[in-house]
This record gives structure tokens, C-alpha cells and sequence, in this order.
């Protein structure tokens, strides 16, 4: 088989296969090219193919040697490829991809020469007669042959063409969405290494729900949708779920677990955490009893929730508090104005007179005549002689109530905390 068709062939089949592995051979540079590489590296042994062109010290080496599909051609030069390739990666990185895409597009080659008259010795050096499929030599491909090659070359063009979306997504992934059911987009969250972006389109009812987001979760019977900060939740078997297009694509984002300890967390601060947030699992305990926005009427202090999106807590202890503590406040400031309202009622005969003496004394001021005059000092001298046997009453309960008040507003109103373990579930951006 030419050289072109090895190329378009060992795409097809190497990106067919990769596709069980969610490996695609599209994704980067290097995949592709090492796609390439390996379906013409067993022609390395022919200083005339494109590859042998290439490295023509090794191509001439191995001609003279051993000659063309021998033991280039043998299944002991694929797992010796793989093995180096599979070595290095591991020394190298964690990811085994690239012996993936080698191994099955060396093994393209050595499958499409096999359908060729020649064949291949697939067991040389141990056993060198060709292997061949089919038997019938009639059913096999004549290598050079213009219109065999020509056609075989459309075929893998057009494949090529056609499979792109398989390539890209995976053969299980294809296989799950054509379903358009929870139960296999629950397989595909489970298997996908990163996190999947699904485009949904469902009915509650008459209620139609349509959008793209991102499939942040997955539990045995039922996904949780993360789009525009809200979360869809389809359960399977739910009453009255209609799904009409239910489809997920991989992404370059991860899935991320982050389990966060909570020790003397404010409220604001827990629900800061919280907002638009999805938590997997949670157990959560309060000083005093509080409720969750899921159910506003149940009031305690240890929580336990999961799978939920946007929880808000809210201690109704805080408003208890705050109404009492401004109402005792609006309590002392009554007592200390009716205090002393009436310690000025008390007190006022005394007022009154120092208020006369004021104006008596203010006349003096004045070019008064003699008899008014003498008048005047008279009345200041009955004036000051009345004071001077008055006793100005006090009240302590003014002070008292004073020190009070100053106290519970100076006092801060304690706060809630909360204390425990939440794992949230986010996905890398």
C-alpha cells in the first residue's frame, strides 16, 4: 500500500481505536504528528518510501540486512515500540496517550500491508511465510494499483471527514449521547476525566427548559446542571420529565473536590462560601439554632445536606437579640426622661426662685430711683435667705439608669458560629 494511503488509513484507524481510549489524535500537534510517524514507520526499512527517505542511514542498514516488511513488518517490532515508548513516558509523564496513538497506528501499517497480495511476515524472524487477510488473493489489494489505491484513498478521505465528531468526543461518549437519556450521560460523568459541557433541552410538564451548561455531577439515578449560577437536577423516572436533546462534549476544564474545614466561621463568612456554590457532602453545626434556605421553618444546630447548590443560612437568634437589645435600650431612655421630669418637677419652687433672683440682680444694672432700688436689694436679700434654706433634691436612679444604658450599647451582640466539614465541587476555568 502507497504511502498516502498508509497516512489517511492509519488516521482512521488509530483515531477510531484512540476513540475507545477518549484519546483523540486531533487534540494537539504532537498527537497528530506521531499519528503520522507511526502509520509509515515500518517502511523505514526502504530507502525509497517517504520515511526510508527520511532516515535513510537507518532505511539502508535495515535494506541490506534484513530487506523490505521483514522485521519492521513483524508484531515484535510493534511491542518493542511500544514497550520503549511506554518507558519513556513513564520516566517522563504520567500520561500514556502517545504509546496509545504509536501502537495503534504502527499496527494500522502492518494491517493494511497484510491486505495487500505480498503480506507481511508478521512472526519474523520465527516464522517467515507472509500472513495475508483475506485468503482469497482476489480480495486482496495489488499495491501500486492506480484505481485500487485511488479508490482506497477516497474511502479513508471521506471517513476521515466524516468521523471527525467521533474523534473528538470518543466512541463510548458518542455511543451515550445518541441516547439522549440520564442513565448514560450518568456513564459518561463517571468515565470523562474532565469536566463535560452538556447542551440540554427538557420538559417538566408544559415548563420547557433549554440551555447549555455544565454537568457538574452525577449520582446513580440522577445529573446536576450547573448554567447561568442556577442548578437542573434530572432525576430518572421523575414524574412528568420529558427530555428532548440531552448531549455532552469534553472539555479542557477539571473537576475539582475541595473539602474546607469550618472552625468559629461567621455567618456571613459561611455564607460567602456558600453562595453559588454546589456542595457535595456537608455537616455543619451552629452555637445556636439556625435554618438553612432550603427550609426556612426548621430551626436547630447540626446539619446535614448534600447535593445542593446556593445554601444560605439564617439565625434567627441574631433578630431576636437585636429587637431586645433596642428595646431595653428604648425602656432606659424613657426611665431617665420621666426621672428627670421629675426631679425638675421636684425641684421647681427652688428653680423658680433662683430664676428670680437672676432678674432682681440683673436690675441693679439699671439707674433705678431710691425707692426702687432699696425694693430690689430687699427682694434679693428675702431671695438669697429663701435658697439658703432650700434643699435641692437629687435623684440616683438618673445616674444609675445612665450606667446601664451606656453598658448594653457599649456591649456587642454575640455572633453565631458555625463549625465542620464542607466539600464543595468546582470546575477549573
Amino acid at each position: 500500500m502507497t504511502a498516502p494511503n498508509h497516512l489517511t488509513g492509519g488516521i482512521v484507524f488509530t483515531g477510531l481505536f484512540c476513540s475507545f481510549f477518549s484519546v483523540n489524535i486531533f487534540a494537539s500537534p504532537l498527537f497528530i504528528s506521531v499519528t503520522l510517524i507511526g502509520s509509515l514507520l515500518p517502511d523505514i526499512d526502504h530507502t525509497k518510501s517517504w520515511i526510508g527517505k527520511t532516515f535513510y542511514p537507518i532505511a539502508k542498514w535495515l535494506s541490506v540486512n534484513y530487506g523490505h516488511r521483514t522485521i519492521t513488518h513483524s508484531v515484535f517490532f510493534l511491542i518493542g515500540i511500544c514497550i520503549l515508548s511506554i518507558f519513556i513516558e513513564k520516566n517522563f509523564s504520567d500520561n500514556y496517550s502517545i504509546s496509545i496513538i504509536l501502537f495503534f497506528s504502527v499496527f494500522s501499517h502492518l494491517l493494511f500491508d497484510m491486505v495487500t497480495l505480498q503480506g507481511i511476515p508478521l512472526l519474523y524472524p520465527f516464522y517467515k511465510n507472509p500472513c495475508v487477510l483475506p485468503a482469497n488473493p482476489e480480495m486482496r489489494i495489488r499495491s501500486g494499483n492506480i484505481r485500487q489505491e485511488g479508490i482506497i484513498l477516497f474511502i479513508f478521505c471521506f471517513l476521515t471527514f466524516f468521523m471527525q465528531d467521533l474523534f473528538a468526543n470518543g466512541f463510548w461518549s458518542t455511543v451515550n449521547n445518541n441516547f439522549n437519556d440520564i442513565k448514560h450521560q450518568i456513564k459518561e460523568y463517571k468515565k470523562s476525566p474532565n469536566a463535560l459541557k452538556i447542551d440540554y433541552d427538557y420538559n417538566v410538564y408544559q415548563t420547557n427548559f433549554k440551555g447549555t451548561g455544565n454537568l457538574i455531577y452525577a449520582t446513580e439515578s440522577e445529573v446536576f446542571i450547573l448554567a447561568n449560577d442556577k442548578m437542573h437536577i434530572l432525576k430518572e423516572n421523575e414524574q412528568g420529565l420529558k427530555i428532548n436533546t440531552l448531549k455532552t462534549q469534553k472539555t479542557d476544564c477539571l473537576v475539582i473536590q475541595e473539602k474546607i474545614e469550618l472552625k468559629d466561621c461567621s455567618e456571613s463568612k459561611l455564607n460567602m462560601l456558600l453562595k453559588n456554590s454546589f456542595v457535595k457532602k456537608a455537616i455543619v453545626y451552629s452555637n445556636y439554632e439556625s435554618t438553612i434556605s432550603t427550609n426556612q421553618l426548621e430551626f436547630k444546630k447540626k446539619f446535614e445536606f448534600e447535593n445542593k447548590f446556593n445554601i444560605q443560612f439564617k439565625s434567627h437568634f441574631l433578630d431576636t437579640i437585636a429587637v431586645n437589645k433596642a428595646k431595653k435600650i428604648n425602656e432606659l431612655e424613657l426611665k431617665i426622661k420621666n426621672e428627670e421630669n421629675q426631679l425638675i418637677n421636684d425641684n421647681k419652687e427652688f428653680y423658680t426662685t433662683q430664676n428670680l433672683l437672676k432678674q432682681e440682680k440683673n436690675k441693679l444694672n439699671l439707674d433705678l430711683p431710691d425707692y426702687e432700688l432699696n425694693e430690689t436689694q430687699k427682694n434679693i436679700i428675702e431671695l438669697e435667705n429663701k435658697l439658703s434654706h432650700h434643699h435641692l433634691k437629687t435623684n440616683l436612679m438618673i445616674s444609675e439608669y445612665k450606667n446601664r444604658l451606656t453598658k448594653i450599647k457599649e456591649t456587642p451582640i454575640q455572633d453565631v458560629l458555625y463549625f465542620g466539614e464542607i466539600t464543595f465541587i468546582t470546575i477549573t476555568k
